[in-house]
C-alpha cells in the first residue's frame, strides 16, 4: 500500500467512526403510542368517571374478547364483504368492524351495522373473567384508532345512551 492510499484509508476509518460516534447519542425518534395501536383513553364521558385505562387495538373481530363475540354475534373484519343493506346473503354477518380498543376492564367496538340504513355504531362493554356488560352504545363512532380514542374522550358522538 502506498503512504497516499494509507493516508485515504485513515482518513475514511476516522469518517466512519466519527459518524457512528455521531450517531450513538441519537436514540430513533419514539412513535406515538396510538400509531402502534396501544393508547390511554378517559373514559370519563362514557362511566361517569375519571376512569383512565390502556388499550391496545384490536383489528380483526376473531381477536375480541369472547364473552364480547358472543354478545354481538357474528362480525365481518375490516374490508370484508358483509350485509351492509337490507339485501341480505345469508352466508355473510350483518356488521363489519371497523375497529376496536381492549384493555383490562372494558372493550370499545366500533362497527359498520347493514339493514335497512348502514349505521356507523360505538359499543362499550364492561368486561370481566365471566360476563360482559353492555355500559355504552352509540351511533357514530371513530373509523380509525386515534379517531376511536377521541370520539370516547370528547363525547363527540350523533346519539348517546347507557345500555342497558
Amino acid at each position: 500500500m502506498t503512504l497516499k492510499g494509507g493516508i485515504v484509508l485513515a482518513g475514511l476509518l476516522l469518517n466512519i467512526v466519527g459518524t457512528c460516534l455521531a450517531c450513538n447519542g441519537h436514540k430513533a425518534p419514539q412513535k406515538d403510542p396510538i400509531e402502534v395501536g396501544t393508547a390511554t383513553i378517559n373514559l370519563s364521558a362514557v362511566t361517569n368517571s375519571n376512569q383512565i385505562e390502556v388499550f391496545n387495538e384490536v383489528k380483526q373481530a376473531s381477536r375480541l374478547p369472547t364473552f364480547v363475540l358472543n354478545e354481538m354475534g357474528e362480525m365481518a373484519d375490516p374490508g370484508q364483504p358483509f350485509n351492509a343493506t337490507d339485501v341480505v346473503d345469508s352466508r355473510l354477518p350483518m356488521q363489519q368492524l371497523i375497529v376496536a380498543a381492549v384493555s383490562e376492564k372494558y372493550c370499545i367496538v366500533s362497527y359498520w351495522r347493514g339493514g335497512l340504513a348502514l349505521r356507523l355504531e360505538t359499543t362499550v362493554f364492561e368486561v370481566s373473567e365471566r360476563n360482559v356488560k353492555r355500559k355504552w352504545v352509540s351511533n357514530g363512532g371513530g373509523l380509525n384508532f386515534r379517531d376511536l380514542k377521541n370520539t370516547i374522550e370528547s363525547g363527540r358522538i350523533l346519539q348517546f345512551h347507557e345500555a342497558q
